[in-house]
């Protein structure tokens, strides 16, 4: 549950929680968003996140057709290193995505290796199954407290 806050208004792009239970801030992309939607959401996520102290996130794409090859470097030179400061340390984030999604990904030169995100201060898993990406922010949850 989010704390009420009446200037935060509703998108129809993106749902979020932040499931207390398990200290994971999950966002829920409903639609394939356009260039400023995305970055309208990816920050509306972060204001939440740092408003509850969340450094878990599931962020779940499965709903979007792609991904934007336009985003990959504005999510690796600009978005992603505002994490750890805003939020206090290092961050977590586990990508829920459909598995043709995800053989796209993962064979694109535009997108980084998993290796990339070693000895940074954000992490990123890539998953089919939201039971392994909660497994593996679990295993991140008792290192952040």
């Amino acid at each position: 549950m989010l704390p009420p806050d009446a200037t935060l208004p509703a998108l129809d792009y993106l749902q979020y929680q932040f499931r207390s239970d398990l200290q994971v801030l999950v966002g829920r992309w409903l639609r394939q968003p356009t260039e400023a939607e995305l970055h309208a959401g990816y920050h509306r996520l972060l204001d939440v996140a740092e408003a509850v102290g969340a450094r878990l996130w599931l962020v779940d794409t499965r709903r979007r057709d792609h991904a934007s090859q336009q985003s990959t470097p504005w999510m690796m030179e600009h978005f992603l290193p505002l994490l750890p400061p805003r939020l206090g340390g290092p961050v977590h984030l586990a990508y829920l995505f459909m598995p043709t999604h995800l053989h796209e990904l993962e064979h694109d030169a535009a997108v980084p290796p998993l290796t990339y995100f070693d000895g940074r201060p954000y992490h990123v898993g890539r998953f089919t199954e939201e039971q392994a990406a909660m497994r593996w922010l679990a295993a991140y949850q008792a290192q952040l407290q």
